[in-house]
Order: C-alpha cells, then sequence, then structure tokens
C-alpha cells in the first residue's frame, strides 16, 4: 500500500480521562486507526471493558508486542512522560539513546 494512502496508527499508552478522550478522537479520523492500548489498571478499571483494540496491562507488554505505531500517544501522568518517550525511542527507533 502507498504510504499516502496508509491509515496513521496511534497507540494511546493511558486510558484515564485525557487517554480515553485521545483514543475517542483516533477512532472517530477516517485517516487514522488506533492500534493499541495500554494503562496498568485493568480494561474494567479504566471503564474500557468493551474496546475491540489489544490492550496492554504495561508499557513493555506493548513494546514486546510488535504492533507497529507510527505515534505513541503518551497519556500518563506527567511524571511518566518522559520515561515513557525514551523508552518508545530507544525501543522503535533503536537509536540508543
Amino acid at each position: 500500500m502507498n504510504i499516502e494512502n496508509r491509515k496513521i496508527r496511534f497507540a494511546v499508552i493511558g486510558q484515564g480521562h485525557i487517554g480515553r478522550r485521545h483514543a475517542e478522537m483516533v477512532r472517530r479520523n477516517s485517516q487514522c486507526e488506533l492500534v493499541a492500548v495500554c494503562d496498568i489498571k485493568t480494561k474494567e478499571e479504566c471503564g474500557i471493558a468493551d474496546i475491540e483494540e489489544p490492550f496492554f496491562g504495561t508499557f513493555d507488554e506493548f513494546v514486546a508486542s510488535d504492533i507497529e505505531a507510527d505515534v505513541i500517544n503518551i497519556c500518563t501522568p506527567n511524571g511518566i512522560h518522559a520515561e515513557y518517550s525514551l523508552k518508545s525511542i530507544r525501543t522503535r527507533f533503536a537509536c540508543g539513546v
């Protein structure tokens, strides 16, 4: 498939209020695809038991899944943003940051 015709693939890390909003906005955009969501709480605790996308209980489980994502939305508490951002760069791009 030509890259111009491909949907942008998103993973949303964190399914609190903001993470759920991000995931819903991706779902509503016809040019995007939500490929995974992640939270340390269960789907039921997050209020997302009925989602169809793959769900991961840890960020490391998501990374190990080899699911391809173009954008990783980090919607966790602010103090964890840097950790997940650096892990994303290291694992997705193997640049040794």
